[in-house]
């Protein structure tokens, strides 16, 4: 290879290539523990299994003692315990969850599996003179509506003057 062969059509070498660098994991998702289920569920450690078994839920992450579940076989048992509680046999329970996604199950049992999201408010005070505001997600607070309301009117002086 001859020496400007390396070089592209304005005679500039390329930039090295990046060396090979691992990207960070990311966090591993909250699991559970069969007792953990047993809790949240109240269904018996043998009903998971024979669950399982049934092609109602994954299974687990590991074995024996130390196989773990994660959130959609908690929402998966919480769907299959409704389910049953209308009479459902396994292989209807099985038909309707088969296509379902973990999102799809918690939005029908009206679980939230993620925290609410943070909205930020925008108050115009003036044309120079604006006030964010961060609304936590959830639940509208009061007190923070007092707040906001207050700071507005303690600013109305100050404001009136720069428009003189």
């Amino acid at each position: 290879m001859s020496e400007g062969a390396d070089r592209d059509q304005n005679g500039m070498r390329p930039p090295p290539r990046a060396s090979a660098t691992r990207m960070p994991a990311t966090p591993e998702p909250l699991r559970y523990t069969m007792a953990d289920l047993e809790r949240e569920t109240g269904i018996t450690s043998r009903n998971i299994r024979y669950y399982i078994a049934e092609g109602l839920l994954a299974p687990s992450y590991g074995r024996g003692p130390t196989a773990t579940y994660d959130l959609g076989h908690l929402l998966r048992l919480r769907m299959i315990a409704k389910h049953r509680e209308a009479g459902l046999g396994i292989k209807e329970i099985r038909e309707r969850l088969s296509g379902l996604t973990d999102d799809e199950i918690a939005s029908t049992l009206k679980i939230r599996t993620r925290p609410p999201e943070d909205r930020w408010r925008r108050i115009q005070l003036h044309p120079s003179l604006e006030l964010m505001v961060r609304e936590p997600g959830g639940e509208p607070d009061l007190a923070l509506e007092e707040a906001v309301e207050l700071l507005v009117n303690l600013a109305r002086p100050v404001i009136e003057r720069l428009d003189q």
